[in-house]
């Protein structure tokens, strides 16, 4: 399927199209979707948490696990 945006969509030649067909067939060939969401920031505010001692380094017994000891 190829992809162009609604200036784009008049200067696709019908010869290029993957599927073949051409204007004259009858049958549409596009379809209009609708344009993605945009990421909307602090949804889950008051929701999530960060403990305190997130960054406070990690016991030896688990580095050694991570490490491979």
């Amino acid at each position: 399927m190829q992809n162009a945006n609604i200036p784009g969509a008049t200067a696709i030649e019908p010869s290029l199209r993957a599927d073949g067909s051409a204007p004259a067939d009858g049958v549409s060939v596009d379809r209009l979707v609708p344009a993605k969401l945009p990421i909307r920031f602090g949804v889950l505010q008051g929701q999530v948490w960060i403990a305190d001692d997130f960054d406070a380094p990690l016991p030896d017994y688990l580095l050694d696990a991570f490490e491979g000891r």
